[in-house]
């Protein structure tokens, strides 16, 4: 009896480990596929780091072939001081940050401090003197007014096309003047 107790605890220990394993290899893959664990729960402002969220459509890029989906732009700071700035540019997988991460290596490498590939993003590091003469106060204004122009802008494109254009063509005569030539249409 006590040789078969034996092999039962061996026999437990061994699917124990089996699962630890397991649950390890399923994490590691799930953390790889999410970017290291960067996500939406990272690109918040706190009380380390000022975040502004941008659309590629936001922004222009030299090459748009290596246009990112998203771009991040996190100040980090420490009392009236800020201490860094990232730029996450985000793609749909990695295998298209792979290929513009190679092509900003080749590029643009001395532009910044580090470039990092972290699964689906691209973390380009500025230099000191990027931010070395803003405050924290400076980076809060500047990404409350971006966000009030992008609101601004979302607000105004609904209003735009709720408008009906039926019937009408506005053509531009190449001298700065602009002609309206709606055509009118009288029922009877």
């Amino acid at each position: 009896m006590a040789n078969e107790s034996k092999k039962n605890k061996g026999l437990i220990i061994g699917i124990c480990v089996a699962i630890v394993v397991v649950i390890a290899i399923v994490i590691a893959v799930v953390l790889g596929v999410k970017g290291g664990g960067l996500g939406d729960s990272y690109f918040v402002s706190d009380d380390t780091k000022y975040v502004l969220n941008m659309d590629a459509s936001d922004m222009s890029f030299d090459d748009e072939e290596y246009a990112p989906t998203k771009v991040h732009l996190v100040y980090t700071y420490s009392g009236e001081d800020v201490t860094g700035l990232k730029a996450y540019y985000e793609y749909e997988n990695a295998e298209a940050a792979k290929a513009a991460f190679d092509y900003v290596n080749e590029t643009q490498a001395d532009s910044y401090k580090s470039i990092v590939m972290d699964g689906k993003y691209i973390i380009l590091e500025a230099k000191e003197d990027e931010y070395k003469d803003i405050t924290p106060d400076d980076v809060k204004q500047q990404i409350e007014f971006m966000e009030m122009l992008k609101n601004m802008n979302t607000s105004t494109e609904g209003e735009s096309n709720d408008e009906e254009t039926e019937g009408e063509e506005i053509v531009d005569t190449g001298e700065g003047e602009i002609i309206d030539d709606t055509e009118e249409t009288v029922e009877e």
